[in-house]
């Protein structure tokens, strides 16, 4: 995004909305203005120096006796007698005391002007310079002219500073708008976009960093992406040849049971046929996860899930001169990823199997729950560290003294806990009397 001659800054913004709104607010003052010489002209106010003249001119000639003015005679008046009680007024009774006051005790003020009479009577006069109604029907009003004008002039002011503020508002949000658009292409990885102009140069700034930093995340996902597509050709091309061995593997166990075996060689010989089988199994979900595929749920049998495990953790065990006990009372079916929740079990049969001491158990158990089924697996080595019991189903973690191997890569029970969670469930990982328990929990109720 090329900077632009057309930016400028949010300081220019604000001061522009500044002057903008002071010049609005001096525009209503003009208007009004105005209006009020308008009006004056029109003969329906006084001029605000009227009342000021009235009182002058009452006065002027030194009359001998008091003469009641009309309604047209704004300043407010009080004739006193010489015990100063107010023979005669037009003042309200708040001006009544601030005219005994001027009375009694005199005032400097030019607003007030007295007079005495012949007869000792005085007169006291309140001038002030503010417009009037002519019409004395609206000066009985609550509002006089003045607070009219003021109270309307203030509310033009507000109504300025609230639509010139609405105003800036809309137009800084809109420009802000621009930043959650382009963080939300990023976030889902829409990076092939331009990015917008705010015309602002703060803005354009902080979206030209923006840019960048798009520009090096595609630079980054890309690199990441043909690395991983140059792994997942080099994997299934792994895959692929590996399935050349594993078919003479699995070629030469079945002629060597067709020849006159021993008990003994014929169950090696079904023992390499069962692990190749699996090796197959396993080989042909690597090809197809490189592909992009992926197992579909099903619905299984578990009990035939329960005995297909069984089949197969018995040769692992009887590998390892081990001991396998199965007890189950799964019924009904479950949707599930066959192949990939049996592998998961089998590599934490494996795992219990490795740890297990020759001539020792590996006890499998499935049972139904008020919430799903569980399978759970037994060992009698030496158990879980505490730290394991922590950290033993994450990924590369190989953390535990206790059941260290060689062949242990921290992956089984992390693939294991992947795949539970793949179907709703979780692993738990605990230490019983005898051993390490792992506990497969499925919320998925059978069908």
């Amino acid at each position: 995004m090329a900077k632009r001659k057309s930016d400028i800054s949010l300081s220019f913004v604000l001061l522009r909305f500044a002057f903008v709104l002071l010049g609005s607010m001096l525009l209503c003052l003009v208007a009004f203005l105005a209006l009020q010489t308008g009006l004056e002209r029109a003969g329906l106010i006084y001029h605000g120096s009227v009342s000021n003249q009235q009182a002058e001119a009452f006065l002027a000639e030194k009359p001998q006796e008091f003469l009641t003015p009309g309604e047209d005679f704004l300043p407010f008046y009080a004739l006193f007698d010489s015990e100063g009680q107010i023979l005669e007024t037009n003042a309200s009774l708040k001006e009544q005391k601030q005219l005994k006051t001027v009375f009694s005790q005199g005032s400097e003020d030019v607003d007030f002007l007295s007079y005495v009479y012949p007869d000792s009577d005085t007169l006291i006069l309140h001038w002030y310079y503010r417009r009037e109604f002519i019409n004395p029907a609206l000066r009985h009003l609550p509002f006089s002219f003045e607070a009219l004008w003021w109270t309307a002039l203030c509310i033009s002011w507000i109504l300025c500073l609230f639509l010139h503020t609405l105003h800036l508002k809309r137009y800084l949000t809109d420009r802000l708008r621009l930043f959650a658009q382009v963080s939300r292409k990023i976030s889902v990885r829409e990076l092939d976009f331009p990015i917008p102009h705010a015309g602002i140069r703060e803005y354009d700034q902080a979206l030209l960093a923006m840019e960048h930093m798009r520009d090096a995340l595609y630079t980054s996902l890309s690199s990441q992406w043909s690395a991983q597509q140059e792994r997942e050709t080099e994997m299934a091309a792994l895959a692929h040849d590996l399935k050349t061995p594993l078919t003479l593997i699995g070629g030469n166990a079945e002629l060597l049971l067709e020849e006159n075996l021993s008990q003994t060689e014929r169950n090696m010989a079904e023992t390499i046929l069962s692990a190749n089988t699996r090796a197959v199994q396993y080989v042909t979900s690597l090809l197809e996860l490189s592909k992009g595929a992926e197992e579909s749920f099903s619905p299984v049998e578990l009990s035939a899930l329960f005995e297909e495990l069984c089949q197969n953790a018995r040769t692992l065990a009887e590998s390892k001169g081990v001991y396998l006990k199965t007890e189950s009372n799964l019924k009904g079916q479950a949707v599930i990823q066959k192949e990939r929740l049996l592998r998961a079990f089998l590599n934490t049969v494996l795992n219990a199997v490795e740890h297990t001491p020759r001539g020792k158990t590996v006890s499998l158990t499935g049972c139904m729950t008020g919430e799903g089924w569980e399978l759970c697996i037994y060992d009698q080595g030496k158990g879980f560290s505490q730290e394991a019991l922590l950290h033993g189903t994450e990924r590369l973690w190989q953390g535990d003294s206790s059941r260290s191997s060689a062949s242990h890569h921290g992956l089984g029970l992390w693939f294991a806990a992947q795949a539970a969670k793949n179907h709703g469930g979780t692993v738990l990982l605990r230490n019983g009397n005898l051993g390490g328990i792992v506990t497969f929990s499925f919320c998925q109720h059978q069908i």
